[in-house]
């Protein structure tokens, strides 16, 4: 019964450290591109790398629902 307790628990430390994680490492981020956003000159440099990422995504995505769509077997 321990062992499940442990197993239980140490599930539990790592849902929290994870969170945590979630918690801390995108608020850092948000402060630092506000920062270089608003208050340095890499302004333009932050919006076209901003930019350049989330078409980057974007496109990746749409590239594997298209080879996810041609190379799918036929339906019967």
């Amino acid at each position: 019964m321990s062992e499940v307790n442990n197993s239980a628990n140490s599930g539990m430390r790592q849902n929290k450290l994870i969170g945590l994680i979630l918690l801390v490492v995108p608020s850092f981020f948000f402060i630092l591109f506000s920062y270089l956003l608003l208050f340095t000159g890499w302004d333009i440099l932050v919006i076209k790398t901003t930019l350049i990422i989330i078409v980057g995504i974007l496109m990746t995505v749409l590239v594997w629902m298209g080879y996810t769509m041609a190379t799918a077997p036929r339906d019967k």
